[in-house]
């Protein structure tokens, strides 16, 4: 299936964001994950089903002020 990791073309036989996430997030890494420009909360990535041409954008929590 042809996915969008971060504006990168990917092709992956992952349906579920969890597995997906797998090759991109470590397991201690904060980060916040939109798909489709929604954002998918942490507890849903083992339920969230990949579509065809998805859009998937994997930010990384940075602390400052």
């Amino acid at each position: 299936m042809q996915l969008y990791v971060n504006d990168e073309p990917v092709q992956s036989d992952s349906v579920i964001l969890s597995n997906l996430l797998e090759c991109y997030v470590k397991a201690d890494q904060r980060v916040a994950v939109a798909v489709n420009q929604n954002i998918v909360p942490r507890s849903r990535w083992s339920e969230f089903v990949l579509n065809e041409n998805d859009r998937i954008d994997v930010f990384e929590s940075i602390a400052g002020g």
